[in-house]
């Protein structure tokens, strides 16, 4: 009778452990199934939003200082906000930064998973990143045929332009500070500093002019004033 109760007890033992496993078990599995249904709930806003910001720096070519531009301008109808927290901004060259604190590991954790370039950073922060959009990345690489009012910089170069013989035609005016050519053919031309080793004119007009060191429009006044002496000579009969 006293070994039958020792298998009783230790049966009861056993039993008591495999189902405080179980229910062990079945909590942690509804916990995730909860978690689950949370991140699928959050997801389709959260893919919103990122869509939203793309489409933002596409039609504003600037990326959001803040994602309630993205509702004051009709992007979205609210910000997705998984929890409580302020939404950080860092624009870093073609890439917008977006982190929030994690109030929540395991959620952050799951939806930084399902949401592709997403992860949870060593802050303990939910971070998204935006990548500029590649037709906005093509419109400021190229120049423009046609200028664009509200982006002057597409009709703007920052190199040095050779032509490598070509030719520009149709240019009705040039504004540069400097202009290098081994040969021009100019029809009509206003110079403010003109050095040349060979310059031949058939007409020069000069308000300033300077040749060897001497000014040309002193020389030139100098003899206009003996010219003037020597018509006067000739007119009295000669001079002395």
């Amino acid at each position: 009778m006293a070994k039958r109760r020792g298998f009783i007890l230790m049966e009861l033992v056993i039993a008591l452990s495999l189902l405080s496993a179980l229910l062990l078990f079945s909590q942690r599995w509804v916990t995730q199934q909860a978690l689950g249904s949370r991140v699928a709930a959050n997801l389709p806003a959260a893919q919103q939003m990122l869509t939203a910001i793309e489409l933002f720096w596409l039609h504003e070519r600037r990326a959001p200082t803040a994602l309630s531009e993205l509702v004051t301008k009709g992007y979205i109808a609210e910000v997705w906000q998984p929890w409580a927290g302020q939404w950080q901004l860092l624009r870093q060259e073609n890439m917008l930064r977006l982190t929030l604190p994690a109030t929540d590991l395991g959620l952050a954790q799951r939806t930084s998973e399902q949401l592709p370039g997403a992860h949870v950073n060593a802050d303990d922060e939910l971070a998204l990143h935006v990548f500029e959009p590649i037709q906005l990345a093509l419109y400021q690489r190229y120049l423009h045929r046609v200028a664009d009012t509200s982006a002057p910089e597409y009709n703007q170069m920052e190199a040095d332009l050779d032509m490598r013989g070509h030719t520009v035609r149709n240019v009705d005016g040039v504004d540069a500070q400097t202009v290098v050519a081994t040969r021009a053919v100019l029809d009509a031309a206003t110079f403010g500093n003109v050095r040349a080793t060979t310059l031949a004119v058939e007409d020069l007009v000069a308000d300033q002019a300077s040749l060897g060191g001497h000014d040309v429009v002193a020389l030139a006044q100098r003899l206009e004033q003996l010219q003037t002496q020597w018509n006067q000579c000739r007119s009295n009969g000669g001079c002395q």
